[in-house]
C-alpha cells in the first residue's frame, strides 16, 4: 500500500539510481582502458619504427662498383609500350585492381671493377605490395667496364593501392618510386 496522497509523486529512488550510474561508468571503463592501451602500442611502434632508407627518385644511388638511378616510371597503359620480342605474360591483360609499369632504370660503372648488372635480380616493395618480381626485364646479366652505362627496362604489375614503393636490388640498392605511375 502506498503511503503518499493521491496526485503527489514519490521522490525517485537516489540510491539505486546512483548505483546503476556507477555500474555502468565501471563497464565503459574497460573498453576505455583497452583503447587506451592499444593506441599507447601503436604509437611506440609507429615512433620507434626505423624506416629503411631509400634514394629519392631521380637521384643517383651507390652501388657495389657504381651508381644506379630511376629514369622514368611508365604506365604501359598510358603509352602502349612492348618489348621489342613477343612476351606472353605481357600479351594478357594485367590482374583486377593492378596496373603495369615500365621502370627505366641507369647503371653506370665508376670503379676499375666495373658494375654487374642483372635486371631480373630487382624487386618492387611497398605498403600493400609484398615483395614483386619483374615480369619482364632487359639487357640480361650484363658486366659493365669502368666509364660505360646502361639503361635497363624493368616490367612490373604493381597494385593499384600500393604506396611507398621502393625498387630493391642486389648491394642493398634501395630506389624510390615515387606516386606518379598510380591509376584510379
Amino acid at each position: 500500500m502506498s503511503t503518499t496522497a493521491p496526485g503527489v509523486s514519490a521522490p525517485p529512488d537516489t540510491v539505486t539510481g546512483r548505483t546503476g550510474t556507477r555500474r555502468r561508468r565501471k563497464l565503459l571503463l574497460i573498453p576505455l582502458s583497452l583503447l587506451c592501451a592499444l593506441g599507447l602500442v601503436l604509437g611506440y611502434l609507429f615512433l620507434t619504427a626505423k624506416p629503411e632508407a631509400s634514394t629519392p627518385l631521380g637521384a643517383s644511388a651507390v652501388i657495389p662498383g657504381g651508381t644506379a638511378r630511376v629514369n622514368g616510371i611508365i604506365p604501359l597503359e598510358k603509352d602502349g609500350w612492348l618489348p621489342p620480342e613477343r612476351v606472353q605474360v605481357l600479351d594478357e591483360g594485367p590482374s583486377a585492381g593492378t596496373h603495369r609499369v615500365r621502370i627505366l632504370v641507369q647503371f653506370t660503372a665508376l670503379e676499375g671493377e666495373g658494375v654487374a648488372v642483372d635486371a631480373s635480380q630487382f624487386t618492387v616493395t611497398g605498403l600493400g605490395a609484398g615483395s614483386l618480381r619483374p615480369l619482364w626485364t632487359s639487357p640480361g646479366v650484363t658486366q659493365l667496364p669502368q666509364g660505360d652505362s646502361v639503361d635497363a627496362t624493368m616490367v612490373f604489375e604493381l597494385p593499384n593501392q600500393a604506396i611507398a614503393l621502393v625498387l630493391e636490388g642486389p648491394g642493398n640498392t634501395r630506389l624510390s618510386l615515387g606516386l606518379s605511375h598510380h591509376t584510379s
